[in-house]
C-alpha cells in the first residue's frame, strides 16, 4: 500500500507561488493529502491558477485591501478573509499591496474520503463551492490553531493536523453543495458501499484481498475496483490503508498495547512496517503520536 503523504511541493498552487515574487515563510505536510504553507508578498504581481488539481483554502493574515480577483474587481482582500478554490477552478489575481497569507492544500481524494466517512454519501454527488473573500468565524477559529503551532515540531504538527481535519469537517458541512442529480454511472449502490465499509472495518487485522472485497460486493474484481473508485474517490488499497491508519491511531491513543500488537491488530504485520507507513501518512512516528496524545 504505497501511497504516501503529499508534500507541499506536490500541490500546483504551491509550485506556482514558489515561482512568483511571494516569499515562503514556512510549510509542512499534515498527513496524507494535506499540506500547509505561509507566505508573504510585497511586490505587485498578477498570478493565475488554471485547474490546479487540488483544493486550496486561503486566509489573508495581513493586507490585501487593494488586491482582487480578476472578474470580481469589486471584492477585495483583507485580514481575516478567506478564499476557497476547488480543484477544477480557474482564476487570476491582481496583487497590489503587501500581503501575508496562509494556504491549506487538500487532495481531492482526501476530501472524497471524508465525504464518505462523515456524510455517508458518494463524493461525486458533492462539489466544493468556489468562494472569494468571505468571512467565516468557525474557520477563523480553527486557523488560529494552525497559526499558533510550530509545524516543525512533531508534537505540534499533530495539533496542526487535527486542526486541518476540523477544516475538512467545516468545508464538508458548510462549503459543499449537491450537484444536480445524474444517472448513476458505475458506482456501488449505497447498501453495497456500506456493506464493504463494515466488512473492511471488521477485518482490518486480516490480509484483505481485492477478490475478497469484490466477493462481499458480489462483483468481479475488475468491476468492483472500478466501481469502488467511482464511489469512494480512490482505489480500494488506498481506502483500506487509511482505515488501518485510523485503527492504529485509536489503539495508540488508548495507550494499552505495544507497537507490535497494534501493528498486528491494524493489519500492518510488523512494528517496522507500521512505523514507516504511519509516518508517511501522519507526519509523525507512532511513538510521537502516542506521546502527544498522552500529554493532552
Amino acid at each position: 500500500m504505497g501511497t504516501v503523504a503529499s508534500a507541499p511541493a506536490d500541490f500546483s498552487v504551491f509550485r506556482t507561488l514558489s515561482g512568483s515574487t511571494a516569499t515562503l515563510e514556512r510549510a509542512a505536510t499534515l498527513g496524507e493529502g494535506l499540506a500547509i504553507s505561509q507566505w508573504s508578498r510585497s511586490a505587485r504581481e498578477t498570478l493565475g491558477y488554471d485547474m490546479p488539481g487540488h483544493h486550496t483554502l486561503s486566509l489573508y493574515l495581513r493586507g490585501g485591501e487593494k488586491s482582487f480577483r480578476v472578474g470580481l474587481d469589486s471584492l477585495h482582500g483583507g485580514a481575516g478573509k478567506f478564499c476557497v478554490l476547488p480543484a477544477e477552478h480557474y482564476s487570476r489575481w491582481s496583487m497590489n499591496d503587501n500581503v501575508r497569507f496562509l494556504h491549506l492544500y487538500i487532495a481531492p481524494e482526501r476530501l472524497a474520503r471524508e465525504a464518505v466517512m462523515r456524510l455517508d454519501c458518494e463524493p461525486r454527488s458533492l462539489e466544493l463551492r468556489d468562494r472569494t473573500y468571505i468571512h467565516d468565524d468557525s474557520l477563523t477559529d480553527v486557523c488560529r490553531s494552525l497559526l499558533g503551532t510550530d509545524w516543525s515540531r512533531p508534537d505540534e504538527r499533530l495539533a496542526a493536523s487535527s486542526a486541518a481535519e476540523t477544516v475538512l469537517h467545516q468545508l464538508l458541512h458548510q462549503g459543499v453543495s449537491r450537484k444536480t442529480p445524474q444517472p448513476a454511472r458505475g458506482g456501488l449502490a449505497p447498501a453495497v458501499r456500506r456493506r464493504v465499509m463494515d466488512y473492511v472495518d471488521a477485518h482490518l487485522d486480516a490480509p484483505l484481498t481485492l477478490a475478497e472485497l469484490a466477493g462481499v460486493a458480489a462483483l468481479s474484481t475488475y468491476h468492483f475496483a472500478r466501481m469502488f473508485h467511482t464511489s469512494f474517490g480512490e482505489p480500494p488499497h488506498a481506502w483500506v490503508r487509511a482505515r488501518r491508519i485510523e485503527r492504529a491511531k485509536a489503539l495508540l491513543a488508548a495507550g494499552k498495547s505495544d507497537l507490535a500488537s497494534i501493528a498486528q491488530a491494524s493489519g500492518f504485520g510488523s512494528a517496522s512496517h507500521l512505523s514507516r507507513v504511519f509516518r508517511d501518512a501522519a507526519g509523525v512516528t507512532p511513538g510521537q503520536y502516542r506521546g502527544a496524545r498522552a500529554g493532552r
